[in-house]
């Protein structure tokens, strides 16, 4: 692994795992044999062990009583990168529907008289 990111957030994950685990006061032997992993394996997960299976970490979580903490790691509500990069991409402008046709009152267009030039403009969409 070559990220110091990477290797400082696994680092960090161990370490919460074990207070969670001193929290609940569980020995190694006790949270491994609930989680269905070796000793070996919850020591590696202590220790921020890049080499420990995703699947192993799911089971130690579930036997903390989190379960549901590695589904919302990257959930879309809390990805902060996600949605800023989501709201940059979308359009800063619209279409524009604004007609340029001046707003008429009901009580104008009973005034208006029907000759061939209006009714011919008004099938072409046109408007005097």
């Amino acid at each position: 692994m070559s990220s110091l990111k990477a290797i400082r957030s696994l680092t960090d994950l161990g370490q919460n795992l074990r207070q969670a685990r001193l929290a609940r006061r569980f020995s190694i032997a006790e949270l491994a044999t609930r989680a269905g992993v070796s000793e070996r394996t919850l020591m590696r997960l202590e220790k921020g062990d890049p080499g420990v299976g995703i699947g192993n970490l799911a089971s130690v979580l579930a036997a903390l009583g989190s379960p549901a903490v590695l589904a919302d790691l990257m959930s879309p509500e809390n990805d902060a990168v996600g949605l800023s990069r989501a709201l940059e991409a979308v359009p800063k402008r619209g279409r524009s529907f604004k007609s340029n046709k001046p707003v008429q009152n009901q009580d104008d267009t009973s005034a208006q008289q029907d000759t061939p030039d209006s009714k011919r403009a008004a099938r072409k969409g046109i408007a005097f």
